[in-house]
């Protein structure tokens, strides 16, 4: 497995786990967070959704789809530069980022 290979599998096991703690402690996750304790059903739906994030990243990673690496790097990226603007707009807090 070479570095890009195993830097994928890596994110999508803990992209993987995020999900899983969404779906079934979103509380205490979020709270970890710095967010506060959801009152209602998004977070475990939000958690459902990173948990099948995280499949793409171990499936990509188990058959090398090496154009997948380069889609993730532009998106997280991209994501990182969303997290910024919310942060410089002040629209959630630095630890965002």
């Amino acid at each position: 497995m070479n570095a890009a290979t195993l830097s994928i599998f890596i994110w999508g096991f803990y992209v993987l786990v995020m999900g899983l703690l969404l779906v079934f402690i979103p509380g205490r996750t979020l709270i970890l967070c710095g967010q506060e304790n959801p009152k209602d059903h998004w977070a475990r739906i939000a958690g459902i959704i990173v948990i099948s994030l995280g499949y793409f990243y171990l499936n990509a990673a188990q058959n090398e789809v090496y154009s997948f690496y380069q889609a993730s790097i532009d998106a997280r990226f991209g994501g990182f530069i969303g997290f910024l603007g919310l942060t410089i707009f002040k629209m959630a807090k630095p630890r965002i980022i």
